[in-house]
């Protein structure tokens, strides 16, 4: 890693001169150099975004103006990457959270600790993403980035890995391929005999599909409905007592 450039937008100074002050402390730890760019405000940010990038932001939910919830799904319309943490002085927000897949809430005033367990969780859910799988298609062996795994739809003996960027043959059947990406780490849900989901990439359950990220909606079976319902909840509990 070259530089970790972070974004930290918060109306409140003072706040945000601590971020960035336990930010600094963090970075003398660290065997890569941290860029900190500080805003004050949502659109300010969202202008910045037009012309750089940031792997992590820091954004305060309650500003004036463009409030932080809005800024964060402006964010996640024009990068699906970008790190978001939200820092406030409530926890009522977190249902909304997942809209946006913020990876961690911290609670004000921020104690540094919070603060750099959240920059840790940061890097080593990335260095999880960036995990690939190995797999035979008809055209020879090829890896695939985890992280973009949407779901797999089963043809017989084989199945069609959809991810973000393309669709191909994965010469696997699904259970078989369903074993292989759990053990890997990938919350994958079996919602059908013919589709496999990655529960991480859904963004709701309904009583007939599971919708994905980009509106992509998979086919429920009736007997699974409840159980991929009450998966998608645990996950993003899990996720949300892991991180907060």
């Amino acid at each position: 890693m070259d530089a970790l450039r972070i974004a930290l937008c918060d109306d409140e100074i003072t706040e945000k001169e601590l971020l960035e002050r336990y930010i600094r402390e963090w970075d003398e730890r660290q065997p890569f150099s941290v860029c900190v760019c500080s805003f004050s405000d949502g659109q300010t940010l969202l202008h910045s975004m037009e012309k750089e990038t940031f792997d992590i932001i820091f954004l305060d939910i309650q500003m004036q103006g463009l409030d932080g919830m809005e800024t964060a799904r402006r964010i996640r319309e024009a990068d699906g990457s970008a790190g978001i943490c939200f820092v406030t002085g409530y926890e009522d927000y977190l249902a909304e959270g997942y809209e946006v897949e913020a990876f961690r809430y911290l609670i004000k005033p921020v104690r540094r600790e919070k603060l750099w367990e959240a920059l840790d969780s940061f890097l080593r859910r990335r260095r999880r993403i960036q995990t690939f799988w190995p797999v035979e298609t008809p055209k020879g062996q090829r890896r695939v980035a985890l992280s973009g795994i949407l779901y797999l739809e089963a043809f017989g003996h084989t199945c069609t890995l959809h991810s973000d960027t393309e669709s191909f043959t994965v010469k696997l059947g699904i259970t078989a391929a369903q074993e292989q990406l759990t053990a890997l780490g990938l919350a994958m849900f079996r919602c059908h005999r013919s589709y496999l989901v990655n529960i991480a990439r859904a963004t709701g359950i309904e009583r007939e599909c599971a919708v994905l990220e980009g509106g992509i909606r998979i086919p429920i079976s009736r007997k699974s409905y409840e159980p991929m319902n009450r998966a998608f909840i645990q996950y993003f509990t899990n996720c949300q007592n892991r991180e907060v």
